[in-house]
């Protein structure tokens, strides 16, 4: 890549995608190809895995996807890079989940496995759910019965929930899986050695870039290692404190044009 064209990453949920409108807002999608023509690549970096992307998000025409906080990494359609958890570990995060009463979705390329149909357990959870309800062409199970090679689990605590037995017996899986904590009744667990972060530096790599020419965008603790590795971390209006804390500059919301007045700062429109 040449000096001047730069690296931009985009978290999905509540950067890109307003979760309350469920859509993408136009001035985002006109941000993205405005970079584009610029010559610079814009790439989707979330823990969301490959099928659940609605179609409006696939339909926006960026250059790759970072799939499950780094699992799983996609340029120009191609898959660069990939891990699965494995199957033995899928069946103790399972017993876990009964034991402390937590529901949630074993993510993959293909499928989404959730545990149930119960959209008032979690508010994301019942977020997601309604989410596959609504786009039935993303691949989809209400069962952990048939769970096959998930690249990571969202978890989730509600009525009748032991949250610090649950956080206890994640340590079970510690060799394996590590866990962001997104809230006290939200937890990502996925392959160990793998975030948002790993997955920039590695497309960088790819690309011969510098880091210092990588640029994300994001909203949520799930967003710090990719602020981290990134030469220039751009949290939301709407971000957690806890991201807005470390990031080198704050837009406005994913609901006031945040992704084109930050693109618009940085001169990368």
């Amino acid at each position: 890549m040449s000096e001047n064209k730069k690296l931009i990453f985009l978290d999905v949920d509540a950067t890109l995608y307003n979760k309350e409108q469920r859509a993408v807002p136009e001035s985002a999608i006109r941000a993205i190809h405005k970079a584009q023509e610029k010559g610079n690549k814009v790439f989707i970096n979330t823990g969301r895995p490959l099928v659940y992307f609605e179609k409006e998000i696939l339909d926006i025409g960026v250059d790759g996807y970072l799939c499950s906080n780094g699992v799983h990494l996609i340029v120009d359609g191609k898959t660069i890079y990939h891990k699965i958890v494995p199957e033995s570990v899928v069946e103790k995060i399972k017993q876990i989940c009964e034991t402390y009463h937590i529901y949630g979705t074993f993510e993959g390329e293909k499928c989404s496995y959730f545990r149930d149909h119960n959209v008032d357990f979690h508010p994301h959870y019942g977020f997601m759910i309604t989410a596959f309800d609504l786009a039935p062409y993303m691949n989809h199970e209400f069962s952990w019965d048939h769970v096959k090679d998930p690249d990571k689990v969202i978890l989730f605590g509600g009525p009748g929930s032991d949250m610090s037995g649950f956080v206890n017996a994640l340590s079970t899986i510690s060799d394996t899986m590590d866990y962001i904590r997104i809230e006290d009744t939200q937890y990502e667990v996925l392959l160990k050695n793998h975030d948002k972060g790993t997955g920039l530096k590695y497309i960088a790599d790819y690309f011969h870039a510098s880091t210092d020419d990588c640029y994300a965008f994001g909203d949520s603790n799930n967003d710090i290692s990719m602020f981290q590795a990134a030469g220039h971390g751009i949290a939301m209006g709407n971000a957690c404190d806890e991201l807005k804390n470390i990031a080198d500059h704050v837009t406005t919301s994913v609901n006031d044009d945040g992704i084109y007045r930050g693109f618009e700062y940085y001169d990368l429109i």
